[in-house]
């Protein structure tokens, strides 16, 4: 079965709520460049607040500190890191979701990846794309168990269900706006699944 995380939670109503709900993985936005920005501290409420596994969520904060969260299980880097980052990510016990743009350009990047971990995230390139399923299911065909987020809905989750990636990715698609989650919305994502 697909997992679930669900991402940019920004408060503690809806971390507890969503927790309650029985997805995977609550996302965080640690990153300032965010609209969904919650702080460090934030994090260390929540911890003591849910079981659920954590994962704070970063853009262009160095990778030295996104590595070092203790209230944190998981942390997830979304952007292409270059080389000496990867090295990097590669020495922390840490779990690490990285990001990889789904498009057929960056093939060789996800190989490289996964030579760092297997929680890779394949989401859209630039906000606003439209996800290109061929290429989504070549690519689950080819290193199945791959997460995939990008503009999913409850309108459109059964296509990406299809495609069967190990997790799914949902931020935007479970909002009234930035930040806070739409718990019917969430609720609608899960009854696709189940």
């Amino acid at each position: 079965m697909t997992k679930i995380k669900i991402c940019g939670i920004a408060t503690l109503d809806d971390a507890v709520e969503i927790s309650r709900l029985g997805v995977n993985m609550l996302g965080f936005l640690e990153d300032p460049v965010s609209p969904r920005y919650v702080k460090t501290q934030f994090l260390r409420i929540v911890r003591r607040s849910v079981s659920t596994p954590l994962v704070s969520v970063n853009v262009t904060r160095p990778l030295q500190v996104i590595l070092e969260n203790p209230y944190v299980d998981t942390v997830q880097v979304h952007r292409v890191l270059s080389e000496e980052e990867l090295e990097l990510a590669k020495s922390y016990s840490k779990k690490t979701i990285l990001y990889v743009p789904s498009s057929e350009r960056y093939l060789d990047y996800l190989r490289r990846v996964l030579d760092v971990t297997n929680m890779v995230l394949l989401d859209l390139e630039r906000k606003g794309d439209r996800p290109n399923f061929d290429f989504l299911s070549k690519v689950l065909r080819d290193y199945p168990g791959l997460g995939v987020g990008g503009g999913i809905s409850p309108d459109n989750v059964n296509d990406f269900l299809r495609l069967e990636p190990g997790w799914l990715d949902i931020s935007r698609g479970v909002e009234d706006y930035p930040g806070k989650k739409n718990l019917s919305k969430v609720r609608k994502i899960l009854e696709a699944i189940r």
